[in-house]
């Protein structure tokens, strides 16, 4: 029995169904005030130096209500393929354990905001990395490019992944790189919890298979 396992025989009543119904509804509300100016990106991204220093602790959690655009076409798309992506994940998973997915990647990075208080943090990358665990399950399901072009998931968890590396080797220091490297950072950790195992068992079969079939060809 590993740790989310055990997680899971003592929390598991605690899990929230349809996890990703309210995280874009959160998204959604922040949709609004943007567009209606009720408030603007400055007031919502967590920055753990306001936080500490001017106790504007709603941050913790307006952070989560940033959208990545404000254009309605992209945002309907984005927010049914987050639907769909979370809702398969939360049925092979369950609802405890992609809960838990989702919980560890935000507390990450709300703590990542207190160790590094002057940058600018998103849900970008933590949000981001609920695809790469959905490529990694279900790496043969094909989506239609642009409504066209049929590509499987699994080349665009590595095409994500990809992107993300490349904005580890951004050498700005200014608040939102570091915040995205941060983000990236926490993202990989996040995946490297739940998926690290599996993939070094993986490894490991695949040097056993190879070595077996050295062996019974010499």
């Amino acid at each position: 029995m590993n740790w989310i396992d055990k997680l899971e025989r003592r929390f598991e009543s605690w899990a929230i169904p349809n996890l990703a119904i309210y995280l874009i509804g959160m998204q959604a509300i922040g949709v609004v005030l943007l567009i209606s100016e009720r408030t603007s990106v400055d007031q919502l991204f967590l920055h753990g130096s306001s936080v500490i220093h001017r106790g504007e602790i709603w941050r913790l959690v307006s952070f989560m209500m940033l959208p990545e655009t404000l254009s309605p076409l992209f945002l309907f798309f984005a927010f049914y393929i987050f639907y769909m992506i979370s809702n398969s994940l939360e049925q092979h998973w369950g609802t405890f354990k992609y809960n838990l997915f989702v919980l560890t990647g935000f507390s990450m990075t709300v703590l990542s905001a207190f160790i590094n208080p002057g940058m600018i943090v998103t849900n970008t990358y933590f949000l981001g990395a609920v695809f790469l665990a959905f490529a990694t399950i279900f790496p043969q399901i094909t989506f239609q490019l642009f409504f066209i072009i049929p590509v499987k998931v699994k080349w665009l968890g590595w095409i994500t992944a990809v992107g993300y590396f490349l904005t580890l080797l951004n050498p700005s220091d200014s608040a939102i790189v570091v915040g995205k490297r941060w983000g990236v950072i926490i993202a990989f950790i996040n995946y490297a919890l739940f998926f690290g195992g599996d993939l070094i068992s993986s490894i490991k079969a695949k040097r056993r298979r190879d070595q077996f079939l050295k062996d019974y060809n010499t």
